[in-house]
Parts: structure tokens; C-alpha cells; sequence
């Protein structure tokens, strides 16, 4: 600015105030810098830029912790002897970084007197000053280095700590937008996911004569892997499926479409239950990673005779509750599909005869629990299709649903109930 020559010259500045303008020049600079880029080495070096303006220095660093971790997630050093590029973690755990963020202490010492060994070079003054967040947590720290002994004092240490105020914000607002983008993707993938569950739970539930047929599906929050399925087989004869695949999300739905796939594929062929079973198992056993698997109950009801073969791979066994009272658990069969290569698989056989009804279910209805972590059982499932078996099919499925619902302490799983009605 040029100055009137009437005018009286400006006050000098004293080092105090010289200080206090270098600071705010570089606070407002890292604020800046934060607000406007989501490059974290823009940002890190930003920060160094800005450390540059209040302090003298011959190499830096700074560290950023990841937030449910005590490691450093990004980490940028400027100048000569820093950590070996392409670290992990950078930090020395018995150095002086990690002392300043375990005790959220500044840490200023001669070098040479405090290095856990010789990498670092001769550099005579160090200072390490944690970054604090709002709520008092560590969040990185910013490393300072210097070949000139003692060449950090008090005011030194005050204006990093300054600076690590902003630095702290424009971490939290990294963190929060990485949060945002998470966040977004996450609910991308689940509406991803319910739209293919949606397109694999059947829309119409077939009419078989002598049969009164109907499904419920709820989905948790998060979509999980239920699915039921009928397929028409030749010669009055109709597939049924109801399985449960581990996992949530987008992952769990993608695998429902295979395994129904694979299915298909086999179904038609006209093999045997057991086969059916077999080769579904090699292909999800060879599809997916280990550790994941699913639960599957296929059976193949002839309409004319009401006569039923089903093989049950490590799924709920459906309940058929016979008309004089007794109640048959449908369990054979052998192990989910995926655990092993090369289980064996036996068929069971029964039948439904006029005024049977048979549940087919989910964990998620026999294993809801309530307030106190006790689960809904199947005593509990058993005794409301009792009392509703002289309702419709549909009425059934709603009864047992409103219970299940009334007795659970929110909704943990995905549900799925199907009842069949000999009439």
C-alpha cells in the first residue's frame, strides 16, 4: 500500500504482533486449504506449508491416525532421513511421536538423546506436538526436526499447538466427508441389493388344486439372503424351495441369484432331490470363498397324490402339522450348501393329507428374540400355527408374523414364512 506524504507513518510491528499475523495467515491458509480439497496429500502438505509460516524447520511430518485404530493411516514428511516410504506405520513405537500421542503431550528434546536408533540423521532439535480433537482424542501429530540445537522453544510449541487446533478440524471434516461417501455407497449397495432380492422373491404364489398356498417375505434393515422359490416340474409335479444364505447385503443377494440359477439349471434336468443337492453343493462349494454357505430345504410335492420327497441341507425343518394333532419335523437330509466338497445328501419322504398344514421358515422368525436376549422358538411357532390352522393359508402367515413381530425387540433378520394348506 503506498502512503500519503501527509500522512503519519505506520506503528512498526513488534515480534508479538509479527507472530500473531504469521499465525493467522496460516491458520486461515490450512482452513482454506481444508475446506477446498479432498486430496489428502494436498492437504498434508498444506499443513506443512502452514507449519513452514510459523516455524523454522529442516524436515516435518505429519501423521494422521485412523479413528478406531491407534495406527497412522496417512502421513506425509517433508525434508531429509524420514520414515522409509511405503510404511504401514511410520511411527516408531518407543520413538518420540508415539510418546506425544500416548501421553497428548508436546514432546521437545534433543534428538540424538531420544532416537531409537540411527535412521533419522543428526539432527539436533525435535519437537513433536499431538493433534487434539473437540473431544479431547488424539488424532495425529505433527513432527518438527532441526540441525541447530535448541532451535524450538515455548512459543514454538505454542504456535503448532495453535496450528493442530485447525488441523484437528480439518481431520474430523475429512473423516466426516469420508463418512458421507461411505455412507452413500453403502445405501447404494443395499438399494442394489433389494432390488435383486426383489426380483427373486416370487411376485405370485402358484394355485395347486387340493393346496392353499401363501408366502410372507420382511427384510431387516440390512438385506440379508432369503429367498423362496416354486418351479413347475412336468407331470403334475412342483418344485419348492426356501433358503438362507449367509451374509448381507449386495454380496448375499448376488449369491441368491446364483444359487437360484444353478437351480433352475439342475431342476430341469429331472434329477433326483439328492442329486439336485449334490451338484448345487459342488457349485457353490467351488463358487464362493470358504467360509460362506446356505441353508436350503428343496422338495418336490406330486399335486395328484399330495405325496412329497424333500432333501433338507442344514435349513429350519419345516413343520407339518397333521390333522390329528402331531406335528412332523422335516429334517432330513445333510449340511448347508458350501461347507464341504463332497457331502452326502438323503431324501425324506411324507405327505399332506386333507387339513395338514406345513410351515416352511427362516431363522429369522425362530430365532427373533425379545428385551431379554430369549428367543421365539420353535414351542411358540408351533403353538400359534395350532391355534391358526383353521384359517387360511394367508391368515396363518399373518398370525404368525403380527406374534413374531409383537414378541421381537426390533427386526435382526429377514424373515420369510411359507404355509401350504392340504384342503
Amino acid at each position: 500500500m503506498a502512503w500519503m506524504a501527509d500522512s503519519a507513518p505506520p506503528e512498526p510491528i513488534d515480534a508479538s504482533t509479527d507472530d500473531a499475523l504469521r499465525a493467522a495467515r496460516a491458520l486461515v491458509g490450512a482452513y482454506r486449504l481444508s475446506a477446498e480439497s479432498n486430496d489428502v496429500d494436498v492437504i498434508l502438505n498444506g499443513v506443512l506449508d502452514a507449519v513452514a509460516e510459523l516455524v523454522s524447520y529442516d524436515a516435518a511430518g505429519v501423521y494422521v491416525l485412523g479413528r478406531s485404530s491407534s495406527q497412522v493411516r496417512h502421513w506425509r514428511w517433508r525434508g531429509e532421513a524420514g520414515p522409509a516410504v511405503g510404511r504401514r506405520d511410520p511411527v516408531e513405537k518407543r520413538g518420540i511421536v508415539a510418546s506425544a500421542m500416548t501421553t497428548a503431550r508436546p514432546v521437545l528434546v534433543r534428538c540424538r538423546e531420544d532416537e531409537p536408533d540411527a535412521s533419522r540423521g543428526a539432527f539436533e532439535s525435535c519437537l513433536v506436538v499431538p493433534v487434539i480433537g473437540l473431544s479431547h482424542a488424539v488424532m495425529g501429530a505433527i513432527e518438527l526436526r532441526s540441525l541447530t540445537p535448541r532451535a524450538f522453544d515455548a512459543r514454538a510449541v505454542e504456535l503448532v499447538e495453535t496450528l493442530g487446533t485447525v488441523v484437528a478440524g480439518t481431520i474430523e471434516r475429512a473423516r466426516l466427508k469420508e463418512e458421507v461417501r461411505d455412507k452413500r455407497r453403502i445405501d447404494s449397495e443395499l438399494l442394489v441389493a433389494r432390488q435383486v432380492m426383489t426380483e427373486l422373491i416370487p411376485r405370485d404364489i402358484p394355485s395347486l388344486e387340493g393346496f392353499d398356498i401363501a408366502g410372507v417375505n420382511e427384510a431387516s434393515f440390512e438385506v440379508g439372503g432369503d429367498y423362496y422359490e416354486f418351479i413347475p416340474l412336468p407331470d403334475g409335479r412342483w418344485g419348492i424351495i426356501i433358503a438362507d444364505v449367509v451374509g448381507k447385503g449386495i454380496g448375499a443377494a448376488l449369491l441368491v441369484s446364483a444359487i437360484r440359477a444353478s437351480l433352475y439349471a439342475l431342476v430341469g434336468r429331472e434329477l433326483a432331490a439328492r442329486a439336485v443337492m449334490r451338484r448345487a453343493n459342488r457349485f457353490f462349494y467351488d463358487s464362493v470363498k470358504e467360509g460362506h454357505y446356505v441353508t436350503l430345504f428343496y422338495a418336490v410335492l406330486d399335486v395328484p397324490s399330495r405325496r412329497m420327497i424333500y432333501v433338507n441341507a442344514g435349513h429350519q425343518p419345516p413343520m407339518v402339522l397333521r390333522d390329528n394333532g402331531e406335528v412332523e419335523a422335516l429334517s432330513s437330509g445333510g449340511v448347508p450348501l458350501g461347507m464341504f466338497s463332497a457331502p452326502r445328501y438323503f431324501e425324506g419322504i411324507t405327505s399332506l393329507d386333507q387339513g395338514d398344514v406345513m410351515a416352511l421358515y427362516t431363522d429369522g422368525i425362530v430365532e427373533s428374540s425379545d428385551a431379554r436376549d430369549e428367543y421365539y422358538g420353535h414351542d411358540r411357532l408351533t403353538t400359534i400355527l395350532g391355534g391358526a390352522r383353521g384359517e387360511s393359508a394367508e391368515e396363518i402367515c399373518h398370525r404368525v408374523m403380527e406374534d413374531v413381530r409383537s414378541f421381537s425387540f426390533g427386526n435382526q433378520d429377514d424373515r420369510t414364512l411359507l404355509v401350504l394348506k392340504a384342503i
